[in-house]
């Protein structure tokens, strides 16, 4: 096992003070051995998120020490540690609070995940519709190799989501020799089953515990497999407001026709109401109750029967993420696409890019096969590893970034969840995971969108603080609830910095602006769902009651909330490698290219030149669409 006997003992002890036995859902976390589900599922993740969870149980179990309790919190009675986990949830200790709530979400995952548990919240785990035809497997091949190798090419791409995949399919269609280099497994809809822990851990990177360290630390969950983050996002496919493109220089009729392409390849269509679920149209009734802007999300699928899981794996590949979309054009016309390789090095040769170099892991624990070492030359390299990982691959060799602005500009699109409580059953887990939106405020930097996951993960999870049987009231009325998320446009920016040993560090402070939106953002929502009819709706501001009327609504905007208060996460990493008309304040040019490194081209949200206010699935693709037809032309 991975725990110690006191860390076991402490994570015990925490689940049963959230989680105790009896009340409106009679099993607790003891019941159904949370810890020792945890415990033996910490043995299959990676040596970090050992390390990660094992820090934060320590810390967690001595933290209690310097309170008024004066002992770990494993040595405490239950009323005393029921008092202390009350006193962390409004702690204006922020590292308590924040240890807290990161072992909160992983309890109550493993909690609400258990078979047991299941049934007793209304939880199936079937699709909104029907399956009454299978569309099968769709093939790709995949290399997977066991040994070093070298090998030559016209452009090697390093990364297979939304910008890689897009790339190789353009590149190899215009008749190029392309190799595609991608870390992960490769997936197919047979591997998206189990419960979400285990998707998590297989599916993530870093097992799902990737998060920023800055006021507030933020989760920010980042794909892991051929196919890269379309493997695992919510499918939204929003083009990016024309006030974006016009702030960026960029003409929207020229991208008009690369956002078509994009659309038809992947049957990009709004959310129909057959499999919307309720969670989309309690959102709908609101919006349209109040007069607001909004409608059903558009998103890239074909065939979808409502599953709810998008994050975890379509198990239709109705979602069609990259692997079964772009990535198999790409196959088609030629490219070979290699998995289990950790690109490590560009190749320079007379300051031009001339290949990578690497090292071959295994796809699913990421431990590096001994002496197992690569090499692709090729005169064009093509560095779409996403923007948190390429601008640590140039900052490790110290490349293009004459600007000093390789790894600076990050955004990410902090948001947070928003709980409604009605007085009818939703089942709000049902249809389309994340399947209506409101963009009455977008030009000041708000988007709500309905989004539940299943139960126990994400905005669904952990709402509610107060006394054990607070939080179990509210999983008895689980199937009553609806749940939100925003996207903040942020106006502050933090930073990537690769770290000795291959390692890296993300850093990011909430800016004070950002903090005001997103507190008109929880207003919005919270108004929206009272405008839907809904008894009460907790906003996961730290000591706020539930809003019930929206006379209380102010509660939410004229607090003293700090940045601190927030319980935030993030998906969309973008602007660390950002483009631009010169190198004194960019690191490559409207079309990818590097302005310190021939031979360069980026293709992944890295070269986003600012946040695009909506998620960026679609603006990635376009421009890696644009930036290797222009590769494809230079090289003809």
């Amino acid at each position: 096992m991975s725990l110690t006997a006191a860390r076991r003992a402490t994570l015990a002890a925490l689940a049963d003070s959230l989680l105790p036995h009896g009340g409106a859902l009679e099993p607790g976390a003891a019941d159904v051995d949370v810890a020792g589900q945890l415990d033996s599922y910490l043995d299959r993740c990676a040596p970090g998120t050992r390390r990660t969870v094992n820090l934060m149980l320590t810390a967690f179990n001595l933290s209690s020490i310097a309170s008024r309790h004066a002992r770990p919190f494993r040595l405490l009675g239950a009323p005393a540690r029921e008092a202390y986990v009350l006193g962390c949830e409004k702690s204006k200790i922020r590292q308590r609070r924040e240890t807290l709530i990161a072992l909160k979400a992983l309890i109550l995952m493993f909690y609400c995940s258990d078979d047991r548990i299941k049934p007793l919240i209304g939880y199936d785990g079937q699709p909104y519709k029907k399956v009454e035809h299978d569309p099968g497997v769709v093939e790709l091949k995949v290399e997977q190799p066991d040994q070093g190798f070298f090998e030559t090419a016209d452009v090697v791409v390093v990364g297979s989501g939304a910008g890689g995949a897009v790339a190789a399919k353009e590149l190899a269609e215009a008749g190029l020799k392309v190799i595609v280099l991608e870390e992960g497994e490769h997936f197919d809809r047979r591997d998206f089953t189990g419960p979400p822990p285990e998707r998590l851990r297989r599916f993530y990177r870093g097992n799902g515990l990737t998060f920023t360290i800055g006021v507030p630390t933020i989760s920010l969950p980042i794909g892991r497999g051929v196919g890269g983050s379309t493997l695992i996002n919510s499918g939204t496919c929003f083009r990016p407001p024309d006030f974006v493109m016009e702030a960026w220089g960029m003409d929207t009729a020229e991208f008009e026709p690369l956002f078509a392409d994009v659309e038809a390849t992947l049957n990009v269509e709004p959310v129909a109401g057959d499999i919307m679920g309720a969670n989309g149209e309690v959102m709908d009734r609101g919006r349209r109750e109040l007069g607001y802007s909004g409608g059903p999300i558009r998103r890239n699928a074909r065939g979808c029967h409502g599953s709810g899981v998008c994050a975890f794996g379509c198990p239709l590949d109705a979602k069609l993420g990259m692997h079964v979309t772009y990535l198999p054009l790409a196959a088609r016309a030629g490219a070979r696409i290699v998995s289990g390789c950790r690109v490590d090095g560009l190749v320079i040769e007379n300051g031009r890019a001339a290949g990578v170099t690497g090292s071959i892991v295994d796809p699913e624990s990421g431990a590096v096969h001994r002496d197992a070492r690569f090499e692709v030359r090729a005169p064009r390299v093509v560095l779409a590893a996403g923007a948190v990982y390429t601008p640590a691959l140039l900052q490790r060799q110290r490349l293009a970034n004459s600007s000093h602005q390789v790894g600076r500009n990050l955004r990410i699109h902090p948001g947070c969840g928003v709980l409604g409580i009605f007085d009818e059953d939703l089942y709000a887990w049902k249809g389309v995971m994340q399947s209506y939106y409101v963009d009455e405020k977008l030009q000041d930097g708000i988007l709500v969108e309905a989004t539940y996951p299943p139960p126990g993960v994400g905005y669904s999870a952990g709402g509610v603080g107060g006394k054990g049987s607070d939080l179990k009231d509210v999983l008895a009325r689980y199937r009553q609830t609806a749940a939100a998320g925003l996207i903040i446009s942020d106006t502050g920016t933090g930073r990537i910095r690769a770290t000795p040993g291959g390692g890296l560090l993300i850093t990011y402070n909430l800016h004070p602006d950002d903090l005001r939106k997103m507190l008109e953002g929880i207003r919005l929502t919270a108004e929206i769902y009272l405008a839907a009819g809904a008894i009460e709706v907790h906003t996961q501001l730290p000591g706020m009651p539930a809003v019930r009327k929206r006379e209380e609504l102010d509660w939410i905007t004229e607090g003293r909330w700090t940045a601190a208060d927030l319980k935030l996460s993030a998906y969309h990493p973008m602007g660390t490698c950002r483009l631009g008309k010169g190198p004194e304040s960019s690191v490559v040019d409207q079309y990818g290219r590097a302005h310190d490194l021939p031979g360069l081209v980026i293709a992944d949200a890295s070269m986003l030149p600012g946040s695009t206010y909506v998620n960026p699935q679609i603006t990635i693709m376009a421009l890696a669409a644009r930036n290797a037809r222009r590769l494809a032309a230079e090289m003809s």
